[in-house]
Formats: C-alpha cells, structure tokens, sequence
C-alpha cells in the first residue's frame, strides 16, 4: 500500500523578485490539484517576511495574504506563513518577543493556518538563544501541528558545536527543517536521514528540499522529474518534503508536479512516467511561460532523453528547444 509524507508542501523560499499575487493563486491552486498538504510563504525578499519582520503589514499586502489563504483553504492546502527575524532580533528583548507574536496574530486575522520560524542564513549562530527563543515560541503557539523551525545549521550530518547547543534543548514536539547532505542535494539516503536526526538530538526533521529552486544561478531553469530520493525517508523520522520552487513560477510546474508524485508514494515513484504526466500537463504552458526563440540544440527523440537532457539544468532558449516536440 502506498505510504504518503504527511507533509507534502511547496515554499516560496529564494531569493530573488518574489511570484506576483497571480503566479501565487495559480500556484496554489496546482498545489491542491496534486495533492500537496501545505504552502509555505517564506519569500526572502518579502521585507515584512525578513529584514522588517517587526513591521505589520500594510492593508493592501494584507488583504493580499488573506486572499491567498482563503485560495488555499478553497484547494485543501494549509497556507502557512513563516518569519525570519534572525537578521536583527535581540533574543532576551520582550518588545521583539512581542513583536513577533504581534506579527502572528496579525496574518492569522486573515486566514493563515500555519506559523514557523526561520534562523536560516544569518550570522548569529548562538544556537542555546535560539532554542531557547524557539521554545518560548512554540509554548505561546495555539495552531495545528508542532512548530516547524529552520537552524543555521540546516544542511549536512555533521556534529557541530551549533547543533550541540541548538538542538538538545530544544522541545521535543518541535520539527527542524533540514535540506539534506547538501545545501543542494542531488541525492538523500535514508541512512543520511537518520544521522541528521541523531545530530539533532531526535527531532523530526522536515525536509526542506532545494529542488527545482535556481535563486543561485537564476538563468539556469531545472525542469526536470525529482530524482536521488531515497523512498525509505517515508519509513524515518521525516515529517515530510516542502519544495523550495524556482524564481520562474510557472516553469516550477515540471518539477513540482513529480515532487507531489513521489511525495504521495514514495516506493511506487517512476521519475519518467511522472515526468510524462507533468509534461502532457505543463509543457505547452512553460513553453509558453519562458517566451523565448529556441535553441538550435540537439533535440532529444524519447521522453528518456528530455529527462537527461534537463537534469542538471537549462536555459530558457535551451529548454523552448528541448520541450517543444514533445507539447
């Protein structure tokens, strides 16, 4: 019988010109199509989401907030909004404590389901503060499910003095983001899951994964089927797969329809008859999307060599060639 992650979800999570309000609702709605659980809205370049985070949001980007939860309410998918306030927070001062909570209560006025916290890409690493920040966090939280974190640390198996300071006081119930062996990882192994989940004292670890995400090299468009994920994470301590998606929304389609697919059934995954399903789907529109001349490339004769020829990434002229005698 199929075994499905419990958590099956997509984040706005790169940096870069954050979607439009539109790419978000269509977005959103291709999350319940495909039976994703939950949207993260974690876009690092949304002031009020990082460098500003002690700012309410203005009416007009609230009211916007409220119209994407109700779209997911609409899709079955949990909007969950995430805050990032590791750039400028004073761990022991109650005005940030507050204006955090502040900034909760705010975006749950509008509908949002979900909340959690990020320490990703900071300097700081006094990972004692920031559990026990986390803590004091998820003790004032009223919301389905634990509280989901993101270290400084989040990449790697490695035993570090962060993770050894960060992760053994923190509560128990609380569910640490980890992208895997690699910022980037082009394969994860169960084996690799289950020393991650030593290093971080037992916690769950919810698998941030940074695929098809391309903010590091954002010409640079990865369409191809998720591959190199061990099926085996299902049976570990692995809360699920979030999606870290493309700075492109809709070219993320490709990618992030064969995400749900394994995500849904990890053991039955076939990457190719997945990626056949995506691009009967999708192809014509991410053609359409890219909106560029084509390539002159060698084109692939079999869906096969689509795959391979996508695998470790393309430019936008490049793929318009490669995709188009098959949509």
């Amino acid at each position: 019988m199929a075994r499905a992650l419990a958590v099956r979800g997509v984040i706005e999570g790169f940096y870069g010109p954050p979607w439009s309000h539109a790419e978000r609702l269509d977005l959103i709605r291709f999350c319940g199509e495909h039976g994703f659980t939950h949207w993260v809205h974690a876009p690092k370049d949304d002031p009020y989401h990082r460098a500003r985070w002690r700012e309410p949001y203005p009416d007009a980007d609230l009211a916007r907030l409220g119209e994407l939860a109700a779209a997911a309410d609409r899709a079955g998918v949990s909007f969950t909004y995430a805050i990032a306030p590791g750039l400028d927070l004073d761990h022991e001062r109650e005005a940030d404590f507050a204006a955090l909570l502040d900034k909760r209560s705010q975006v749950c006025s509008v509908g949002v389901h979900g909340f959690q916290l990020l320490w990703d890409d900071i300097e700081s690493r006094d990972g004692a503060a920031q559990a026990a920040f986390t803590n004091r966090v998820a003790a004032a939280l009223d919301q389905p499910g634990p509280l989901v974190v993101c270290p400084v640390g989040y990449a790697g198996t490695e035993s570090t003095p962060y993770r050894r300071a960060f992760a053994p006081p923190l509560a128990a119930e609380i569910v640490v983001y980890w992208t895997g062996p690699e910022v980037v990882s082009h394969a994860i192994a169960r084996e690799e899951l289950d020393v991650a989940v030593e290093r971080f004292a037992g916690h769950e670890l919810l698998l941030w994964d940074n695929y098809p995400v391309n903010d590091f090299a954002p010409e640079t468009l990865f369409l191809g089927p998720l591959l190199g994920r061990d099926p085996r994470l299902a049976e570990g301590r692995c809360a699920g797969i979030v999606a870290n998606a493309m700075v492109q929304a809709i070219p993320s389609k490709l990618a992030l329809a064969t995400v749900a697919d394994w995500a849904r059934d990890p053991f039955g995954y076939d990457p190719l008859a997945s990626f056949e399903r995506a691009v009967a789907a999708y192809g014509a529109e991410v053609v359409g999307a890219l909106g560029t001349a084509p390539a002159d490339v060698e084109r692939p004769r079999e869906l096969a060599g689509l795959a391979r020829a996508l695998r470790f990434g393309v430019d936008a002229a490049t793929a318009v060639a490669l995709l188009e005698p098959f949509v």
